[in-house]
Order: structure tokens, then sequence, then C-alpha cells
């Protein structure tokens, strides 16, 4: 008997999801904790696995369909020589369709009762499909399927949704300026009538200067090394700073001018309050807007780099290449005890053995890494901080974001350096990445790799940037 495979609950009171996109094609093997499918909660991009062995049957519902209720059956499992019975979607399953190509392609059963052959098996109980019947007629549908064929798919970041709810504006009134027609923040706040963060000049090749100070985002920063061309923006993960990029920088010789952001919550955008991760990448971007710069590369590591990557989506302009380093942001797993730990410790004894996570060789954390780590800590209002952060972006030990999706329809060079070893992240997540991502996967690598291998990431930086221009 076929397998139902219905949409799931992801999180708690989640009542419909948006199903982003098909992982598995019709027809095609499928194995128990195989990824099928890529669905969208209000919070998160996360991925369904595979639950039963068989073929992927006929899918009923399509990618980027929303609204689609939670019990909704959106495709069935079949085994060998099994074939699926017929079955008609639901009204509901039907209009979270984004466009419909035709009345006639939406099937209408009579509205006349009539009696199913026996060899139909009959509807299953948690199936939504049993309250179609009887179904109103074709004339009486007429209106809300013209809807259907007239509605406007509306393409739009998370963090722009969250601010349009925020703010009461239409999403589907507004024209994106982002790649690809996506509406972004800016768009947005034009629509709600309020001025735009002031555009401040191009930095010319001259301009940066060593230093510290904090853009109009509040976010502390730091140009860690003078230089011509274009910049280089450095944000660090979590529970890190920018003065963690100082032991990288110094293993490679850099003409460009190089900028260091210390992420909220982190370094000294302690007080900063920001706590959601939307809320993170508006920070950056606004910090940057700040000091002018809209033409620069991207180095980012773990939680800066899911940063770095919906900045670019957000079309932020001119974000030429993004280099990330043990990414987070591609799945829904973490070292939660990892994450809870690092947050609490502030002696150079209860953090050390955290520290050593972070790589495959403890060895290669020296005791003065260590002691400078604990000084950074001895902050109480950055412990707290990073404890409130941790609480929200990484609930029960998982990612409560997702920039895979961003990631993917992403035109720009992208380079992601991993390790095998990463007890952080799992090495996994980096894995699936589309084809024109360059991906760098070192066996014994932990989730350090600009401290771990430096030489062979410096390696893979300057041809990076050589390849982006």
């Amino acid at each position: 008997m076929p397998k139902e495979i219905l949409m799931p609950a992801l999180a708690a009171g989640m009542e419909e999801g948006h199903l982003v996109r098909w992982l598995k094609t019709e027809g095609e093997a499928v194995k128990r904790g195989d990824l099928l499918a890529e669905i969208e909660t209000d919070k998160a991009v996360m991925e369904m696995e595979a639950e039963d062995e068989g073929r992927l049957g006929p899918i009923l519902i399509g990618d980027g369909s929303r609204g689609v209720a939670v019990g909704t059956l959106i495709a069935s499992i079949l085994a060998e020589g099994e074939t699926a019975p017929a079955r008609v979607a639901s009204v509901a399953s039907v209009a979270s369709a984004p466009a419909v190509a035709a009345p006639a392609a939406v099937a209408v059963p009579s509205s006349a009762p009539s009696t199913p052959a026996p060899s139909t098996p009959a509807p299953s109980a948690r199936a939504p499909v049993a309250s179609v019947a009887p179904a109103p007629s074709l004339a009486a549908r007429a209106p809300s399927i013209a809807a259907l064929v007239a509605a406007r798919k509306v393409v739009a970041s998370p963090l722009a949704r969250r601010l349009a709810d925020d703010f009461g504006v239409d999403l589907s009134t507004l024209t994106g300026s982002g790649p690809r027609g996506r509406i972004v923040r800016i768009d947005v706040e034009k629509a709600r009538h309020q001025p735009v963060a002031p555009v401040a000049p191009r930095l010319s090749p001259a301009a940066p200067r060593l230093g510290t100070g904090s853009g109009q985002g509040g976010l502390n920063h730091a140009w860690l090394r003078q230089g011509e061309g274009r910049p280089l923006v450095l944000v660090h993960g979590f529970g890190s700073e920018l003065n963690g990029w100082r032991p990288f920088l110094a293993g490679g010789a850099v003409s460009r001018p190089v900028l260091g952001i210390d992420l909220p919550g982190h370094g000294g955008s302690a007080g900063h309050g920001a706590a959601r991760f939307e809320a993170l990448v508006a920070a950056v971007g606004e910090t940057l807007q700040g000091l002018g710069l809209f033409d620069f590369d991207l180095v980012a590591h773990s939680l800066g780099a899911a940063v770095a990557v919906a900045l670019a989506a957000e079309g932020y302009p001119d974000v030429r290449s993004l280099f990330l380093l043990a990414p987070a942001g591609l799945g829904p797993d973490i070292n939660g005890a990892f994450v809870s730990g690092l947050a609490r410790a502030r002696t150079a004894e209860s953090l050390a053995p955290w520290l050593g996570e972070l790589v495959a060789d403890p060895a290669v954390l020296t005791p003065a890494f260590v002691r400078a780590s604990a000084a950074a800590r001895a902050d109480d209002a950055l412990v707290a901080a990073q404890q409130r952060l941790a609480g929200a972006l990484f609930p029960d030990g998982t990612q409560a974001f997702s920039v895979r999706t961003e990631l993917e329809q992403l035109r720009i060079p992208v380079t992601v350096v991993a390790g095998t070893e990463d007890k952080i992240i799992p090495p996994g997540h980096v894995r699936r990445l589309p084809g024109m991502v360059g991906l760098h996967l070192f066996a014994g690598v932990g989730h350090m790799p600009q401290m771990e291998i430096r030489d062979e990431v410096w390696r893979l930086l300057e041809r990076h940037l050589r390849a982006a221009g």
C-alpha cells in the first residue's frame, strides 16, 4: 500500500507551510532518511526526510506552493510494482499553488455523487482529501480559479517579509529591486514612505584607515589592514570577535583594505540588542552602508557566513563575492552542547574544553589563544548577550534559520571551505551545494579551517579573489 507523505509540522504551532521545492523527482528511488523536499516555516527553511523506502509517486503539491495545511497529502512512496491510487487534491491544496495553467487543469469532480470502483482504496483518515466531496460546481468555483490564474507570486527575502508584517506593507504591491526581481529590505522601507539610510560616497582606494568605530547600525568595526583596491569585509562566527581574524591575516600578504566587523552581542558590539537572525543581517548591512561601502568581497565564518549569504541575497549593492568558512545556515543540526557551553564559559579553565571542540587537533590552540579568548569574555554584558543569542538562534540544538535557498539563487562567485572533522556543524550540510559553488572539503580539519590549515585557505582565498575580478 502506498505510504502517504503529508505536509509535516516542523515547528510548534505550525499550521501551514511553504513547499519551497522537491529534492526528488517522480519515479526516483527513495531510501529512509533521504531528503525529499524543502519546507519553509515562518522561521526557517528545513528539509523533510523520507520515512519509508520505494520510489516517489505522483507529486500532488508542486514547487513554490504556499499555505499548504499541515497534514495535506503532498505525495506518496510506492513499493516495487505498486501504482498510486487516483486521488484529487484538496481545494485548499490547489489554492496553495503559485499558478494554474488553465481551468481545465484543475480536477473538478462531478457534483453528482458517484460510487467508487471496488478496487479504489478508501482515503486515509489522515488525508485532507476527504473534505472535497461533494465538490462545488465549476461555475461556482470560477471566480476563485480566475483569481488563482491572475495571482502574482511574491518573491521576497525573509527580512523583507518580516518588515512588511511589522509595517503593514502589502508585498504584492511592490516591485523588487533585488536579484531576479526579489523584494528586499530597501523596497519595503521605500513603500513605508520612510527615508532610507543616507548613502555615503564610495571610498577611494586610499580612504580606509586603521582604527575602530561604529557605523550607522551601531556595530563596532576596525580597519585591520590598509591597502588599495576593493575592500575585504570579514565577519566572524558565534562566540568570536573581529580580533579573532588577526592570526589568519598574519599568514598572508594583503594588498587590499580589510575591514573587520563585530556581530551584535560580540566584541565591541556586545551592547547591541539584536537577537533575531534578520536583525543581525540588517545591523551588518546598515553598518556597511554607513561606512559608504558599496563594492566589496565578503569573507565570513560559521554564523557570520550565514549572515554574509543573507546580506548578498538582500540585493545589497555590489557584494562581489563570498568566501565562506564552515558556514552555518545550510541545515538544521548544530552541536547544541557546544553553543550553550561556549555561551556560558567565562574563565580559561571553563573555556578551553569548548574551544577544543572547534578544531580536529586541540594542539592547534595555544595557551595564549585560550587566555586571550577568556579575557574577552570577562564582560558580563557580552556573556549575557551571547546567551540570549544562543537561545534565539540555536534553540534546542537547532539552527533556527536557513540560507540554503538564498545561496542557491546567488549569481556571484561563491567558495566554501569546510572540514570533514567538524564537530560543530555536520560536514554533510555542505555536500549538497549547487554546482556553481566551489566546495573545498578537507580531511582531518574541524570547524576552524582558517586556523587549522591557514596556508591552504590563503591560497584558496587568493585564487577566489582573482576569479571574482
